[in-house]
């Protein structure tokens, strides 16, 4: 993966990540909630500096916010995802870490589920991710999701084209 800033469709989904009551906006109780759950340190001075003035930020406030203060890179950004998804910081992913990550981003799993996510990335089988697999499930997920939202904008395109 290159060393590319992020794009719109991954702030749009770290966005959706701290907006954990889907309102279309981030409290100061739900920035916090989330950087903890994925065991972001967050320093409260800058956390009060961010809502300063405001109760919640919009999309648009928290791409400007992000932009102001330099985006993470793409490898920076699989980082966060890797450790997120490492609870006991092992180096290595399992179906049982998995589970409980996407549990916490409210996502609900079955073990026969994780198992499956895992076990489509796990190149040798030892029934983990290293860091090396997991950037393969990463980086598919990604081209899926960058994929699904083109269909979908050509789609409402083609549609909007032929109600006119």
């Amino acid at each position: 993966m290159c060393d590319h800033n992020i794009n719109i469709i991954q702030l749009l989904d770290a966005f959706q990540l701290f907006d954990t009551n889907k309102d279309g906006s981030i409290s100061s109780d739900e920035f916090r909630s989330v950087c903890h759950k994925l065991q972001m340190p967050m320093d409260e001075t800058k956390l009060k500096d961010l809502f300063q003035n405001r109760e919640d930020i919009t999309f648009d406030e928290f791409r400007q916010i992000i932009q102001q203060r330099g985006s993470p890179t793409a490898d920076e950004y699989f980082q966060e995802t890797f450790n997120a998804f490492d609870k006991n910081s092992d180096g290595f992913i399992t179906a049982k870490e998995i589970k409980k990550t996407m549990k916490e981003l409210g996502e609900r799993l079955t073990d026969k589920q994780a198992k499956a996510m895992l076990k489509s990335a796990d190149a040798n089988g030892d029934g983990k991710l290293s860091k090396d697999e997991f950037r393969s499930l990463f980086d598919q997920l990604a081209q899926f999701k960058n994929f699904a939202e083109v269909s979908a904008s050509s789609s409402t395109t083609n549609y909007q084209e032929d109600s006119v």
